[in-house]
This record gives C-alpha cells, structure tokens and sequence, in this order.
C-alpha cells in the first residue's frame, strides 16, 4: 500500500468525517428549530388565550359600566318635574340636587329641550342656557330614534377641549311624548372607570385601549392621542381586521413600528373596539432566554466536536482550511497575494493549483479588459470614459482647486487629406507623447475626441494651469515637422474650479477657451 493511496484514503476518512459530523449538526440544528417553532406556537397560543379571556373580561365590565351609566340617565330622566322644563332655575335645582349621578356624571349633567337648547347644566356654567346644541350627533340620533344612546366621543364645551362622550335618554310626559332630552357626560381625561383602564398595565408595558369604529381613540394610557387616529388604514392591518369584524389575537406592527401581540374584542353596548397591546420583545422575553440558552449548548457542543475533530484530523484540513480562509479573503488581495502556496499533493493541493492558474489567467485578462476600457487605443492614453468618471469622482472629494486644460490639434483634417492618415495619426501620437511629457505624473492626460485632448490637474489653481499651458506652448515651439510634412499646432485652454460643484463649468470654460485660441490662431494665420 504506497503513500498515495494511503493519503487518499485518509483524505476520504477526513471528509466522511466532516460529512457524517456536518449532517449530524444539520439534523440537530433543523430538529431544534423545528421544536422551538412549535414551543413558540403553543406559548404563542398561551399568552394568546390568555390575554383575550382578560379582554373580554374587561370588555364585559365596560359594558355593565356603560349601561349601569345609561339607565342611571334612564332613571333621571323619568324624575325630571314637568316644572323644570318652564323655569331653567327649577331645572337647575332639580341637577344640582342629584350629587350621585354628578359623582357618575363628571363632565356634567344637562337638560336640553326637544329644538336642541340647552335648558340647565350641572355643575352651573354662566351665559350658556339656551345654547344651541343640534348641531351634536347625540342629539340627531335620539331625535331620530327616541331611544336612549351614548354618543361617539366629541370635544366638549362645558369644559372647554376636553374630550367627552354624552349618555343621553328621552324625558316624557305622562303621554309617553318626548319633551326634553336628559345628558349625562364623561370626561375621557379623567379617573372615571374609563380612566381607570388607561392605568391597568398588562405585564410591565402592556396596555388597554378603547377605539370607536372611525379609527378615533377613546381611551389610551397616552392622554394626548385621545380623539386622534389610531392607525391609518394599511399601517396595522390586524387593526384594519378588527374594523371589519375580527375578534381575537395575533401578532402586528402599530403606526409607530413597534411589534405587538393584540388582542380585539368588541364591545356589545357601543360600537366601540377594546384592544390589548402586549410588545413581543416583553411577550416572548422567555423563548429569547430559552433560545439563547440553546444556542449555547449548540455552540458548546460544535466547539468540542470541532476540537477533537481538529486534534484527529488536523493533518489533513490545516492545507483545506488555509486555502478556505485564503478564498475568502481573495477579494482584500492583490498579485502574488491572490495565489496560494501550498506543496500539498492531495485533492486540496490539486484544487489550489488549479485555482492559482486560474487567478493567473483572470488577472492577465482583467487587466487587459481593464487597460482597454480605460485607455485609447492609437495613443496609449486614457479615454474619454476613463476621463469622464475621474471628472465625476474628482467632483465628489475634497482635493481644491482643480483646474481642467482643454486642447485641440489644429489642422488635423488638411494633414489627413494632404499627407494620409498616416501622417494624421502621428500628429496625434506626437501630440498625445508630448501632452504627457510635460504635464505631472499625478495629471490625468486623456484623448476625449478625435484630435480632442482633456487634461485634470488635481490641486492646481488659475495661475499654475496656466503655467503648464505656457510649458505645452513652449515645447510645440522647439518641435520640427512630422513625417510627410504635418507641423504640430495645440490651441489651449484653461481653466480652475475651487468648488467641487464648478468642475463642470469649469470645462465647458477650458473648451471656450480653446476654441476662442483656436480662432485667434486663423486670423493670425489669414493676415500673414
């Protein structure tokens, strides 16, 4: 049995090894999120069951207190002297002397006539009988139907901008007709037995809320969002589910994004929907512990399977794992980082050299792609591309002034047409080697048209732009004629930006320039 064979039986060992651990972990892993999902779902059930029983037992308490609240109404309502309807000072008394129903009652008491007048209120307030009040909703409906009611929640005007909501019932004479109607009102800021629900705390941030049927809060343990929108439609669905007729509980996210497990339930005197809002984080805090605690025992245990693993195998992963860590760090690596050292003759040596000549012919064609998508194919220097996403990213940074050089070959179409485009390409090639020589090393020098050239100098202002031109000016001056007669000739131009936000205008000034130079050279030119 030669070394070869044994290495690569060991090898296989090695890697059934990984396979049976790496499939007994999975197993494991899917087993416990398996069960844990189902715990969840059966806690989930618990806390549930057991928050709706609590609503409905809140619920059932809200609606006993409602209409122990109506027929106290009800019951005035049937006391009220005919004589008080005649003289509001007689109504007054007849209000004041029920100091229960005011103790019921803590936004007052109020006798209003059948054309919606007020007649007298108690607690007394000045300059307000007579006060027109058909414009209430609980007075068009008990108008309407004769039958006492409790009204949807309005800001009051006994106690100015406090919100209110109105028990109202029918007074009649002996004839059973309507002569005046009797209110009794609720204060929802508060220590009423609504009141006293915004202060129940479910667990330790969990709460009790009341919406009537328009989405309007009732009763929350915030008093400023009482009489405003609860959920816009679409935020919380579970909530848009309720207004429809869902009772129940299930998991949502309120208009703020918090998670909540909430309970639905409505109320059966009022059209009026009780919630329970209990946070997820507080809710499933025990399953967090357990899964913590879990995934513990899960690391523990994969860290001494892994130990003892590495101490039995050691030899034959140190070369896999090393080339893993290098494959995963190949993108932070450059040249002769990228390939990966190793003398190893198994299956990973096989891998590793495969993948180096691999690396070797991606970077040789990277850099060919990328040398060609960047540069000019007759000159050697960058291309118009190349130059337009430096100018965009010098635009982006911090490096001020930058001044732009914009040049032109002048004559290029009469070398072409005289000389051949022969003569035409080494005037651009001249023209390109001598742009090159004589700006810095750090400029971008960059062919963006056919006899076009845009040069970037990073740092430089007005003045030392200007000074590179002169360089340029000078060196075209001491240049002989080209192959097959062409003279070299560059119109200029130049221009700095101290601001990232100038750079373009900048260039569109350096091209201006240019051409005004360009022009001044033909006159020149015409004149001689």
């Amino acid at each position: 049995m030669n070394t070869a064979t044994i290495s690569a039986r060991h090898s296989i060992t090695f890697r059934m090894t990984v396979a049976v651990c790496s499939l007994l972990l999975i197993f494991q892993i899917v087993l416990a999120i398996f069960g844990f999902y189902y715990f969840k779902q059966e806690f989930k059930k618990t806390i549930s069951s057991q928050q709706f029983s609590l609503l409905n037992v809140v619920v059932k308490n809200i609606d006993q207190k409602l209409i122990a609240s109506s027929k106290i109404i009800v019951d005035v309502a049937r006391a009220v002297p005919a004589d008080a309807l005649k003289d509001s000072d007689e109504a007054q008394r007849f209000l004041d002397n029920r100091p229960g129903t005011l103790n019921n009652f803590d936004n007052g008491i109020y006798l209003f006539s059948t054309d919606g007048r007020i007649i007298a209120e108690s607690p007394f307030r000045p300059n307000r009988r007579g006060r027109d009040i058909s414009f209430r909703d609980y007075y068009k409906r008990i108008m309407a139907t004769g039958e006492p009611g409790i009204s949807a929640p309005f800001i009051s005007t006994h106690n100015p901008g406090a919100p209110t909501i109105m028990f109202t019932a029918p007074v009649r004479d002996k004839n059973g007709k309507m002569i005046a109607i009797l209110g009794g009102s609720l204060n929802l800021l508060s220590d009423n037995f609504l009141g006293d629900l915004s202060r129940v705390q479910i667990a330790k941030t969990g709460y009790i809320f009341i919406t009537a049927s328009d989405r309007t809060l009732i009763m929350h343990p915030d008093k400023t969002r009482i009489m405003s929108i609860a959920d816009k439609s679409g935020v919380n669905k579970l909530f848009d589910r309720a207004l429809e007729g869902f009772e129940g509980t299930d998991e949502t996210v309120n208009t703020r994004g918090h998670r909540q497990l909430t309970s639905f339930k409505r109320l059966g005197v009022v059209d009026w929907i009780a919630g329970v809002n209990y946070p997820l984080a507080e809710a499933y805090a025990p399953l967090w512990n357990i899964q913590k605690y879990f995934l513990a025992l899960i690391v523990i245990g994969t860290l001494f399977s892994v130990i003892a693993i590495r101490m039995l195998m050691s030899r034959f992963t140190d070369s896999l794992v090393r080339f893993a860590a290098h494959v995963k760090q190949i993108s932070s690596k450059q040249g002769e980082e990228r390939l990966f050292a190793t003398d190893s003759n198994d299956e990973v040596g096989i891998l590793a050299r495969t993948f180096n000549e691999m690396i070797q012919n991606v970077d040789q064609k990277n850099d060919i792609l990328l040398h060609v998508s960047t540069h000019d194919a007759l000159t050697g220097l960058y291309n118009r591309s190349y130059f337009d996403s430096e100018l965009e990213r010098l635009g982006r940074g911090r490096l001020m002034p930058i001044s732009i050089v914009v040049a032109d070959i002048d004559d290029l179409k009469e070398c072409n047409d005289t000389a051949g485009h022969g003569a035409g390409d080494a005037l651009i090639k001249s023209a390109a080697r001598l742009l090159l020589e004589t700006f810095r090393a750090e400029d971008i020098v960059a062919r963006i048209g056919g006899d076009e050239f845009g040069i970037l100098l990073p740092g430089l202002d007005q003045r030392n732009a200007e000074m590179a031109v002169e360089r340029v000016k000078i060196a075209l001056a001491e240049m002989k004629s080209l192959e097959g007669g062409c003279q070299l000739s560059i119109s200029l131009g130049c221009a700095a930006s101290e601001t990232s936000q100038g750079l373009e205008e900048a260039f569109q000034k350096a091209d201006k320039q240019m051409y005004q130079d360009k022009m001044a050279r033909k006159q020149k030119a015409a004149m001689m």
